[in-house]
């Protein structure tokens, strides 16, 4: 009996050890070998944004949820006028975001952000035409899923330019439901993207 107890706990001291190299390990290869250059090629290539972004970091807790931290990434369009800048981002999923095509964002926590919503002369948001021009293939991936959550922001500086006008917003803190979120990307048909 001795024998299978002992056994028994070398087993699950060694899947303990597997374990703990997974979570430690697997974020530290995928944060080394993220090459920021080429996701900000293809960020261009899939969308016509010019995209910077500092730094990526991922991380997974003893739960195996998995988090993404990103450090200043800044948008422009193709005519270098600004579209979005956040100093941090921090996305909570699931492996999934690793190694799939589905992103289920438990949620997402955006710090010190700027966002420029502009209005051409015709009457359109200047936003609209990108959803419909991503390619999701440009990433290796035929279609993503994206299964949103909670959206919390801090110090978010919001920019409405028309034509004619000018008004400026500032939200010190806000936290926007998953319906909420769900409900404004359905408004937009990106290409090769499904809302769940």
């Amino acid at each position: 009996m001795s024998n299978y107890k002992n056994t028994i706990m070398i087993v699950i001291a060694a899947i303990l050890l597997v374990y703990a190299a997974f979570i430690s390990i697997i974020p530290a290869i995928k944060t080394s070998s993220f090459n920021i250059k080429d996701f900000e090629q293809k960020c261009y290539d899939a969308t016509s944004l010019i995209t910077t972004v500092d730094s990526v970091q991922y991380k997974i807790k003893p739960n195996l949820k998995t988090i993404i931290i990103v450090k200043n990434l800044e948008l422009r369009y193709i005519d270098n006028q600004p579209l979005f800048y956040a100093r941090n981002i921090e996305l909570t999923s699931t492996l999934g975001a690793l190694f799939g095509n589905k992103f289920d964002i438990k949620s997402l926590y955006l710090k010190n952000i700027k966002y420029e919503d502009q209005i051409l002369a015709n009457g359109e948001n200047k936003l609209a035409f990108l959803p419909g021009a991503f390619n999701s293939e440009l990433f290796g991936k035929k279609s993503i899923t994206i299964i949103p959550g909670d959206v919390t922001v801090k110090n978010f500086d919001i920019k409405y330019i028309g034509p004619t006008t000018f008004k400026e917003k500032f939200i010190r803190e806000n936290t926007y439901s998953k319906e909420e979120v769900k409900e404004f990307l359905s408004q937009f048909y990106f290409s090769h993207v499904n809302i769940k």
